[in-house]
Formats: C-alpha cells, structure tokens, sequence
C-alpha cells in the first residue's frame, strides 16, 4: 500500500531523528536540528510529533522494527535447534556490527524512555526481540521435536542477556576478533541451556 503525503513526511522526519542523533547524540539533538537534517519546516515537524519526546520514542519504535526486519529476513529453515540458535545469532551479530551508531542511539533512546516515565516502551523494545526470536526458536523446535514454547521463550531470554553483553563489550572497546569469539561462545553456551532445557522432556518421556 502506498504512503500518503502525510505519512511520508512523518517517516521523513523519523529517518532525519535516527541521523541527527547518531551525529549528536540524545542530549544535544535538538528538534530543530532534526528539521534541519530532514529539510522540513520546524512547525512541520511539530504538526506531526508535539514534543521531542514523542519523536525519540517514535524513533525506538523505527529502530525496534528495523532490528526485528533485518533477523526475519535472515531467517531459513534449519535441520534442528542448535543450527537455528548458530544462525540467528550470527544474523544478530552481523546487523550489530553494521548498525554500531545506530546501537548506541539505541540505549541511549532505552534510557530516555525510562527517564521520561515511558518504562513502556522500554519494555516494548526488548519484547519485540524476544518475540520475534521465540517465533524462529519455535519454528524449528516444533518441527523437530526437541523443545516446548516455555523452553523457546527461556531460551530466547538467555540469548537477550548475552548479546545485550556483547554488543555493550563492543561499543566500549572495539575488537571484532574478541566479540566474534564471545558470538561463538554464546552460541555454544545457548546450544548447552538447550539440551538441559530438552532433558526433563527427554527423561519425562522414558518412564
């Protein structure tokens, strides 16, 4: 479906937020540079979000969806859970890696929203990510056999801690070999809490 006039102006100016605050940051983006970086009239801008803080949350919301477009167009069928678990977080890894300003935008934007008494949307973000990395989880594990949907949802909260950890590791101090390696450990760490996460299914099962 085709975008109305209004409705490309609103993602205009979502797209100019993203690129003035990886220049400048959250404290010093001012809604007037945001108009200025996205060539519209301040007042323009203000008809379509009253306040700085309906903007930046607007634009979590962008980012949110752009992480979660980027895994599911990664996604393919895998033979068995612990392939799934490998290439989704190697997608996650590489849309980390090519998104550097736009992750540190993003907690940044994490923090202003518990600031700002949005604790909402904060936990919207992390939802989305565990929402769409249970459906790939669930997917495979349904088809296969080897887990349940609690066992996918638990799953899913363990690759969020440790990827929240290896993306904050990486933005503080650089090293694409040493955060490779810490992907592969998580995969494989993943891949472990999977199988103890099977073995009460497996033992139920038996008896």
């Amino acid at each position: 479906m085709a975008q109305t006039k209004s409705e490309a102006t609103r993602e205009r100016v979502i797209q100019g937020a993203m690129r003035a605050l990886e220049r400048h940051g959250v404290t010093a983006t001012t809604t007037r540079k945001i108009a200025t970086e996205c060539g519209v009239p301040l007042a323009t801008l203000h008809y379509h979000f009253e306040s700085k803080s309906a903007l930046l949350l607007a634009v979590l919301d962008a980012l949110n969806d752009e992480a979660t477009a980027a895994l599911r167009a990664a996604q393919r069928e895998s033979v068995d859970l612990a392939a799934a678990i490998a290439q989704m977080l190697r997608a996650m890894w590489r849309f980390a890696e090519r998104t550097r300003d736009l992750q540190v935008v993003q907690y940044e934007l994490t923090l202003y929203a518990l600031r700002e008494d949005a604790a909402w949307l904060a936990e919207q973000q992390y939802e989305s990510y565990l929402r769409v990395w249970r459906e790939i989880l669930l997917a495979t594990a349904r088809r296969t056999g080897e887990l349940d949907a609690p066992g996918c949802a638990a799953l899913a909260r363990f690759i969020l801690a440790g990827m929240d950890g290896l993306i904050l590791q990486e933005l503080a101090r650089p090293s694409k070999a040493r955060s490779r390696k810490g992907v592969d450990a998580l995969i494989r760490a993943t891949q472990g809490y999977a199988a103890a996460l099977r073995q009460p299914e497996t033992a139920a099962a038996a008896e």
